[in-house]
Formats: structure tokens, C-alpha cells, sequence
């Protein structure tokens, strides 16, 4: 029976593995009846997934080969011992290289940098937290951060953004680990199939790879593994360092035709109520049971993608702007090095005479040549004109420029590679970066759908199957969690917006000094003040738990002014009570004072009876 819900790879390492026993003797391996079925459609639709990768797959070869040639697999074939070859024969000038470093970890700092938060979680805007949701949404993100943090989630993220910005696209699979709580799994261009949805997001993911013996028992145990890994095995020694190639395919649950049972006749592999599905099986070898099958309530991987198109499932990015300048420059830099080399060991002529004789054009060297009759016996065959080099250098800086823009690395390094005026205050710095930082705004809004939102919600999703998420609060029940993203990618763009805000209240301010000073209304009451510095800390990302809540201003402000309208009425009282002691001290005659004169109560003593 599978385990729908649970794999064995969550729990993959080194003791895992040190369970496995060299045999399992009396196994019943009974075929799965479904599984040749199901083994027709995921060859079928992986054949159909590699037939419309076609042209994407060459594209990637170009840009492979002069800018990540080692992410990049042209067939994936076992047993090959050439991977220590060299890859990158097609590169002398490893300017794309760079340009491509460079626009990748400053998306990765910028969007998910480990350094800083980068995403906040919260409610709808209209929601009024109570201290017990803001301690559960705190105890969460610091959770999610923590897991992040441990695993091997950055170092993923990482790899993941080099491919994207060389090849448009980058899959990152998920899974619940046993010892890091996640493991992520990046595979290169030239391994993946990807497929949309009727919402053009990309909900199918197929791909194959290569595993050794030991790497396929670590995987999935031998239990599950086909007779021929078993074989291996058992065999021990070098055997299990021979490699097959593994299949794999993960895809929305819907049902498939058993066409072996008639017309009519579907099923689905794992049940209804798992709205993706996940099968492993050999490649090429038609074995009684897949290697895995398994059931997922979320979708178990993101693709980054930089760009899309339509309903292109693979996306284009700077890597392919760049294509041209980077074949270019390769060409460039090998023509300036043949000029360089003509200029400094140009070809050389001789005469007939000399063509027993030695020669040489090495310093220090003698090269014995006869000069009857004015004759020249020995000379270079023509000269090259040192001054020529200086435009082939402009045009390869040139190049190299244009590469570093199509790779946005003035945009990474604003700061250090800001021309002319340099900014004379905050406000100029922030407007300079905001417009450099526009350039991305598509780039990072799809981002943040495809990639940074999907990746929370699964890591959420399986600290909530894991139960380590605090319960739920009575006031979170059936309030949508909300992600913010405050990356500093997202940040500089909204510092876009901060710096006119103050701008305007500088200008404000200003306006109001003079306005006081003239005896006029203040042009403040113009501005709701309370708003509009909730507004501008929202912006900055300011840590929402160090701001009161609406209620608690409110309550603070009820408070003051209950504290004011008393000490209003103890002076009152105060002066009144004065009053009265003033007034008691007035004698108004007839033995009465004033007080008593406004009373009627007071006067001489009677006649004594």
C-alpha cells in the first residue's frame, strides 16, 4: 500500500539509509493494476512536455555556453564519466558571468535577503488585531524565518536566481524534511517540462535526473525499489555507484483513462481530496510498481519565472537580452588577443637561405641572416599598428557596458556607479534609487505571486502538519492570513512614494511656522497627522507590534482628556473655594460677612430670655 500523505524520502540521510537491509527476503511484490495505465500517461505527456520544450532546450544551449554552461544539461543520460570535463571552452571574457552574478544575488539580497525580514504576516486592512492574534502572527513569522534560516532554503534561493536571470526560469521543489523541517531542490535547464493551468500559472512540473543505487535506496527505500535497483544492491561494492535515470512528475489530481479496462473506465492515482499528485518511477525500465506515489493538498514547488509571455510556461529573462553582447564580446576579446599577439610575435619571412639555418624571435636569442645586395633575411611579414588597438578596447568596453545593463547591474550598484552630481541630500538619493528600482517593478510583482507568497504558504502549511504553529486565537478564526512583502527590492520602490510625502510635510511645516507668526489658521488641519504617519511607517516596513493600535490611541487620548476636564475642575474648585475664604473675610456690618449676607444666614445674637 502507498502512503498517500508521507514519503520516504522526508525522512532521506545517513541513517535511513544505515536501516536498509542488503535483502527483503518474502516481499510480496504484487503489481499495482493502475500502474501501467498511469505509466502510459506520464511517458506520453513527458514525450509531448519535451517536444514543446524543444526550442526553449536550444536557446538554453546558447546561453549555456557563454554564460552558465554548468547548469545546464544537454541529455540526461546515466553513467556518464565526463562531468569533471570542462564546460566553459566558449568563454574568454567572463563579463556575462559576472554581470549575471551580480543581478543575481542583488535579487536575492534585495528580495529575500537572510539578513533582514523580507515578508510580514498580518490580516485584512480593515482588521483590528487583539494582543493574542499579533503574539500568534509573531510566533508564526519567526517560526518560518527560523526554518528558513536552518535549512537549505537559501542557499536554494540562491541557485535558483543565477537560472532565472540566465534562463528565464528556475523550479524550486519543497519537501517536508525530518531533520531541517524543509529541503528545497533546484533543477538545472535541460532536466524540467513545465505545463500551465487555465490560469496560466504553472501547475505541472515533470522532470528526470540521474541517482546512483545508494542515492535511489536513500531516496525511497529499498522496499520500494524495482528489481533491478534491488540486484545492484544487494551486489554491494562499486555497483551501487551505477547510475539510472530517474522520472519524475507532479501534477494536478485530475482523473486518467484506463484504457486497458474499456472505454470509460478512470481513476486517479492518489484520492480525490489531494489536490496534486506526485509519481517517481525508472525511466525506460517497465517495472510492477512506481518508485513513489503521493498526494499533496498545496502545490509542492514554485517556478520563478522573470518575464512571461501569453501562455508561455517558461519565461524569458536578461540572460537572453544579453545573448548578442555576450557572443559578441567572446569574438571581440579573441580578435584583440590575436592583435596582441600579431603585435608582439608577429609572422615572420625569411630568406631561402635560411632554411637549413636556426631562427628565432625570442629575446635574447641570435638569428644568423645574410644581407648581400641590401637583402633582407630576415623580417616580419607585415606590421601591425599598435594605435589600432585603442578602438577595438572602447568597443569591447562598450559591449561589456551593454551587457551590465541588459544583467541590471547598475541598478544593483546605483550607489557605487552614480555618474555625475553626486546626490545632495536623502530625499535626492531615495528619488535616484526609486527610479532605478522601477525598471523591476514587473519583475517583482511576479515574484512575489509565483515565487515568494507560494513559498511561505507550503513552509506554513507544513509547520501547521507538523504541529508547531501556536493554536489558532478565537479572533483569527476565519480571518484570511495576509503576506506583506517588505523586501528591500519592494522598499526602495515605496521610498518613491515616502520621499514626496516629506517633501510635502517639510513644506507644510514651514507654512505653518509662518502662519502662527501671522495670526492665521494653521494649513496642518489640512492633513489627517495620525493617518498619514501610519501610513508613512507602513510604507517603511516599521514594525507594526511597536505601534499602537487604533483603540489604544483612542483609549490613551479618552484617558488625557478625562485627566485634563479634572484638573479644569480641581482649579475651578480651587478658585472658587478661594472665593468663598475671600469673601468670608468681607464684613458687610450687622455682625454678618459677605458670605452670609448672600445666603440670609448670620446676624447679631438675640435678647437673652
Amino acid at each position: 500500500m502507498y502512503r498517500f500523505s508521507e514519503a520516504a524520502y522526508e525522512n532521506a540521510g545517513p541513517s535511513l539509509l544505515a536501516m536498509q537491509p542488503v535483502t527483503l527476503p518474502g516481499l510480496d511484490d504484487k503489481p499495482d493494476p493502475n500502474w501501467g495505465a498511469l505509466y502510459e500517461h506520464l511517458q506520453s505527456r513527458m514525450a509531448m512536455l519535451r517536444t514543446w520544450r524543444w526550442t526553449w532546450w536550444a536557446h538554453w544551449a546558447r546561453l549555456a555556453e557563454f554564460i552558465l554552461p554548468y547548469r545546464y544539461k544537454w541529455l540526461v543520460t546515466a553513467n556518464s564519466m565526463t562531468r569533471g570535463s570542462p564546460l566553459n571552452q566558449s568563454i574568454v571574457d567572463e563579463t556575462p558571468t559576472l554581470a549575471m552574478r551580480v543581478c543575481a544575488s542583488g535579487m536575492l539580497d534585495g528580495l529575500m535577503g537572510r539578513s533582514r525580514p523580507w515578508f510580514k504576516l498580518g490580516g485584512p486592512p480593515d482588521w483590528q488585531a487583539d494582543a493574542q492574534a499579533l503574539a500568534w502572527l509573531d510566533d508564526t513569522e519567526q517560526k518560518l524565518y527560523q526554518v528558513f534560516a536552518e535549512s537549505n532554503f537559501y542557499g536554494a534561493m540562491a541557485q535558483m536566481f543565477e537560472d532565472e536571470a540566465t534562463f528565464g526560469t528556475s523550479p524550486v521543489v519543497i519537501y517536508e524534511d525530518f531533520e531541517e523541517v524543509i529541503r528545497c531542490y533546484v533543477p538545472c535547464a535541460g532536466e524540467y517540462y513545465l505545463a500551465t493551468g487555465g490560469r496560466l500559472s504553472v501547475d505541472t512540473l515533470y522532470r528526470e535526473f540521474t541517482y546512483t543505487v545508494s542515492q535511489i535506496v536513500d531516496f525511497f527505500g529499498l522496499k520500494s525499489c524495482p528489481d533491478e535497483v534491488r540486484k545492484a544492491w544487494q551486489e554491494g561494492g562499486g555497483t551501487i555507484e551505477r547510475e539510472f535515470v530517474v522520472a519524475h512528475s507532479i501534477e494536478p489530481n485530475f482523473e486518467i483513462a484506463n484504457r486497458r479496462k474499456g472505454p470509460g473506465n478512470g481513476f486517479r492515482p492518489v484520492p480525490s481530496h489531494f489536490t496534486f499528485r506526485e509519481t517517481y518511477w525508472l525511466k525506460g525500465i517497465k517495472t510492477a510498481r512506481p518508485l513513489s506515489v503521493r498526494g499533496f493538498t498545496e502545490r509542492p514547488f514554485v517556478v520563478a519565472r522573470w518575464s512571461v509571455t501569453a501562455n508561455d510556461a517558461y519565461g524569458r529573462g536578461p540572460g537572453m537580452d544579453a545573448l548578442p553582447g555576450s557572443a559578441q564580446l567572446q569574438v571581440e576579446q579573441m580578435r584583440k588577443g590575436e592583435f596582441i599577439d600579431k603585435l608582439v610575435r608577429p609572422p615572420m619571412g625569411a630568406s631561402p637561405k635560411m632554411k637549413q639555418e636556426p631562427s628565432s624571435i625570442i629575446a635574447g636569442q641570435v638569428t644568423y641572416t645574410s644581407t648581400e645586395n641590401g637583402e633582407k633575411g630576415f623580417w616580419p611579414l607585415f606590421q601591425v599598428q599598435p594605435q589600432a588597438l585603442g578602438p577595438m578596447v572602447e568597443d569591447v568596453k562598450e559591449v561589456q557596458e551593454r551587457v551590465d545593463r541588459c544583467f541590471f547591474v547598475p541598478v544593483f550598484q546605483a550607489i557605487t556607479r552614480m555618474e555625475g552630481v553626486e546626490p545632495r541630500n536623502e530625499l535626492e538619493l531615495s528619488l535616484r534609487q526609486g527610479e532605478a528600482i522601477q525598471q523591476l517593478g514587473p519583475v517583482i510583482d511576479l515574484h512575489e505571486g509565483e515565487v515568494a507568497s507560494p513559498a511561505i504558504k507550503r513552509v506554513a502549511g507544513i509547520l501547521m502538519k507538523r504541529g508547531m504553529l501556536l493554536p489558532l486565537p478565537p479572533s483569527m478564526r476565519g480571518v484570511p492570513v495576509q503576506i506583506k512583502h517588505i523586501s528591500m527590492l519592494r522598499l526602495a520602490q515605496r521610498a518613491a512614494a515616502t520621499a514626496p510625502m516629506e517633501q510635502t510635510l517639510a513644506f507644510a511645516g514651514r507654512l505653518a511656522e509662518g502662519a502662527q507668526a501671522a495670526g492665521l489658521p494653521s494649513p496642518l488641519r489640512n492633513f489627517n497627522l495620525d493617518k498619514t504617519v501610519r501610513t508613512y511607517a507602513e510604507d517603511l516596513a516599521y514594525p507594526a507590534g511597536d505601534m499602537r493600535s487604533t483603540d489604544e490611541v483612542a483609549q490613551m487620548d479618552q484617558a488625557a482628556a478625562q485627566e485634563k476636564q479634572a484638573a479644569q475642575t480641581m482649579v475651578a474648585g480651587q478658585a472658587a473655594v478661594n472665593a468663598a475664604q475671600g469673601l468670608s473675610q468681607v464684613n458687610v456690618g450687622g455682625g454678618r460677612n459677605a458670605v452670609q449676607a448672600l445666603l440670609g444666614t448670620g446676624g447679631p445674637p438675640g435678647p437673652t430670655q
